[in-house]
């Protein structure tokens, strides 16, 4: 049987902050036995995670067992965040990290890290029903930069809300082979979504969901060309599979492109650089920027020597 432990509270605030700055432990551990109906304040089990401790009141706290569901990552990424409240985090995703569990990827994903690593990160690592716990919108593996994460579920369902709303602006930097003449175009192309037999997103006029992607020329050499891309849905390999589609497919991107001898490639060469949200709590639009990773300008500098 757990161990109960008996807390007089010396101060007021809330009911997990109290309890994990007493004993030590973290929130989420809190949160897991709140839950579970294993806090007593003065006598009666309260199960919200922010209700108000005055002092001097009875704090009985009993820990439940800890069998996550989510594994610590065995690998050391190092995250940079952005930005990060109790409510959201932005995250500067490196190229060749996975956001989220998947088959190949259990123990090695920035889900897994945020359940090791952050305290603040609200969600249940048992809870077998939620698969992608705080991830609102996921960029691919190999792609680099801006990913939003929701820091509680409450915070989850308004950022999904605003993605539904398209009050959520997202803006990609691609360099795509191919000398794109137009300087503004649009691609409103259907797409399939990928699946274990068939890992590419495809154009499908019938089948396919609707899929539109923005592109702005900033730039090329007859050989290649840079583009900025904004989505106005957000489809799975989207910019990815668009580009491949109409005869520019990604540098770097072996699945809808080619390989390219002249380069040592890591993944295709595209990354979230601008990322624009309503923020949960204060329902202020803020805007977010992160600069091209050290692998996307080599090959920048490579093409435009």
């Amino acid at each position: 049987m757990n161990k109960v432990e008996e807390l007089i509270a010396n101060e007021s605030g809330r009911l997990d902050v109290i309890i994990s700055k007493a004993l030590n432990i973290s929130r989420s551990q809190v949160s897991k036995a709140i839950k579970a109906n294993q806090v007593l304040v003065d006598g009666k089990i309260i199960n919200q995670a922010s209700f108000n401790i005055k002092p001097s009141q009875k704090i009985l706290f009993t820990q439940v067992d800890d069998k996550k569901t989510f594994d610590k990552p065995k690998t050391d990424w190092e995250i940079s965040y952005v930005y990060k409240d109790e409510n959201i985090a932005i995250v500067n995703k490196p190229r060749g990290l996975v956001v989220h569990p998947a088959p190949g990827h259990q123990d090695d994903t920035l889900v897994n890290y945020l359940f090791s690593q952050e305290d603040d990160f609200s969600f249940d690592p048992e809870n077998n029903d939620d698969i992608r716990p705080g991830i609102v919108h996921r960029i691919d593996k190999d792609t680099s930069g801006l990913l939003a994460v929701a820091m509680n579920k409450e915070s989850q369902k308004i950022l999904q809300e605003e993605i539904r709303t398209k009050d959520f602006h997202r803006c990609y930097l691609a360099l795509v082979y191919g000398d794109i003449k137009h300087q503004r175009f649009r691609i409103d192309a259907p797409l399939t979504r990928p699946n274990h037999t068939d890992r590419k997103a495809r154009v499908d006029e019938y089948k396919g969901r609707e899929a539109i992607t923005h592109c702005t020329l900033l730039g090329n050499n007859g050989e290649v060309s840079l583009l900025k891309c904004i989505l106005d849905t957000g489809r799975t390999h989207q910019i990815r599979a668009h580009l491949a589609y109409i005869g520019h497919p990604i540098v770097g991107d072996l699945l809808y492109g080619h390989q390219d001898s002249r380069l040592k490639l890591q993944g295709q060469c595209l990354h979230a650089y601008s990322l624009s949200l309503i923020h949960p709590q204060s329902l202020k639009r803020i805007t977010f920027y992160a600069p091209l990773d050290e692998y996307f300008k080599r090959l920048v500098r490579y093409f435009f020597k």
